[in-house]
């Protein structure tokens, strides 16, 4: 089980539902347009829909990114047990948890410097 928990981490799912949110299914998605890495939120009680070709469950989601608003398109396929058995991705790829956590973390210290360099550019003014 450790093994299947590993090899789903580093395709962009989360190994189990994020704290205080046990019918959340964590993705990350990195969009081909600009590079902007989005968190995508799966309620698997009311987003998911019966999979015609199985005793399984499907997802669509289309998500736009909130930096160039690129478009990527996710198809998502879980068995009975609400475990992953299969995925399709357009317009990006799947990344991490880390990947994005980097990504969110780059863009707070670009927000600081832009900050403190407005700041001293109005300091310098007066």
């Amino acid at each position: 089980m450790q093994l299947l928990k590993k090899i789903f981490q580093g395709m962009g799912v989360s190994a189990r539902p994020p704290q205080g949110d046990p019918n959340g299914i964590i993705y990350y998605v990195k969009g081909r347009k600009c590079g902007a890495i989005t968190r995508v939120r799966i309620d698997r009680n009311n987003e998911l829909s019966r999979d015609e070709d199985s005793e399984g469950f499907m997802v669509r989601k289309v998500i736009v990114d909130s930096q160039c608003y690129g478009k990527v398109d996710i198809t998502l396929h879980f068995d009975s047990n609400y475990r992953e058995i299969g995925r399709e991705i357009s317009g990006g790829e799947f990344v991490t948890h880390e990947d994005w956590a980097a990504a969110q973390a780059a863009a707070q210290a670009k927000a600081a410097q832009d900050h403190a360099e407005s700041q001293s550019s109005n300091t310098g003014a007066t």
